[in-house]
């Protein structure tokens, strides 16, 4: 199959493409896009043909297709390499067993998983995602150890993931701190940043990304469906094809500026402005007592800074603070 041009009539969004205009814009021969489109169809794709209109997507393949997501894709290192596979305990087991084959061969590597027989977020939490219904994938990369130090990854990897959700979909996506990506205080996405030492001055690292794109409410568990959504729930409908490529770019883009000093304050700032911690009354917990305050800023190492009863203000590191309860701002 030609993934130029399936990936041309997933943009169209439904639209017909007219064939001469889908071949100048490919630098194809009008034959040799009608080929392109009878090779899609012997691959699950469903297109309408028209002698005038031209050609419309009806329907894809249920999963995401390696040539797709790597195809074009214009990163200089996320994504460089693309496994899609059916079925993983979960992608960060997937993306760790690939990053003990050495950086040169998995550095930049992205993993997606259609289902997840065990997938995790923080402090262990379970993910719950029917098959073909969610983006569950995960990146592996080398980074130096001062930044896998810190919330600054898993800082950078929400606003790219909150980034990447908003330009393929419309809605406005906030973070809500940590780790959670919202649409209307109710969870769509998560983050899940998890690091092992490598080589001197070195860690190597692995970025778990799950997003609920297709599930109806009855999907998830009742003891959780008032505070998750989907995209689908929230209104909006995405090409997962299109939003896991969406997620790559804007992870390859948004981690490049962690190498810059001032740009690195420029990602702290902008994930703060899509912050919906800020400015409420919390109950966090550190592992050895409970606090209750308001959110007053994020820290440059992107903990949170509580001011208490007493009016004093305490700062309360991302990698051992829990929120256990959250008031309306």
């Amino acid at each position: 199959m030609n993934p130029r041009v399936s990936l041309a009539l997933r943009r169209a969004r439904g639209d017909a493409v007219a064939a001469e205009a889908l071949a100048e814009r490919l630098a194809m021969t009008p034959d040799a896009v009608a080929r392109a489109v009878d090779a899609l169809e012997q691959a699950g794709f469903r297109i309408e043909s028209h002698p005038i209109q031209g050609y419309r997507l009806l329907g894809v393949p249920r999963r995401l297709l390696e040539d797709e997501l790597a195809c074009d894709l214009g990163t200089r290192r996320i994504g460089r390499h693309v496994r899609c596979v059916e079925e993983a305990a979960s992608t960060n087991d997937l993306a760790w067993l690939a990053a003990d084959e050495g950086r040169d061969a998995a550095d930049g590597l992205a993993v997606f998983a259609e289902y997840q027989t065990a997938g995790r977020g923080r402090r262990g939490r379970r993910w719950f995602a029917p098959p073909h219904s969610s983006i569950l994938g995960s990146v592996v990369l080398w980074v130096p150890d001062a930044a896998a130090n810190g919330g600054g990854l898993t800082r950078a990897v929400s606003l790219a993931a909150a980034e990447a959700i908003e330009g393929e979909t419309g809605l406005e996506v906030g973070i809500r701190w940590p780790n959670d990506l919202v649409v209307d205080d109710r969870k769509i996405g998560g983050v899940l940043v998890e690091a092992r030492s490598a080589a001197a001055g070195e860690t190597a690292v692995v970025l778990g990304v799950g997003i609920n794109c297709t599930q109806r409410a009855e999907a998830f568990p009742p003891r959780i469906r008032p505070g998750v959504a989907s995209l689908e729930t929230a209104g909006a409908e995405a090409d997962r094809t299109l939003l896991a490529r969406a997620l790559l770019a804007r992870l390859d883009a948004v981690l490049a500026r962690l190498a810059d000093a001032s740009a690195v304050r420029e990602v702290h700032a902008e994930a703060a402005r899509r912050c919906r911690t800020l400015g409420r009354r919390i109950t966090v917990t550190d592992g050895r007592e409970t606090t209750s305050g308001e959110v007053v800023a994020l820290d440059p190492e992107y903990g949170l800074l509580l001011r208490l009863a007493d009016g004093a203000v305490r700062r309360f590191p991302p990698m051992t603070t829990h929120v256990v309860a959250q008031g309306e701002g």
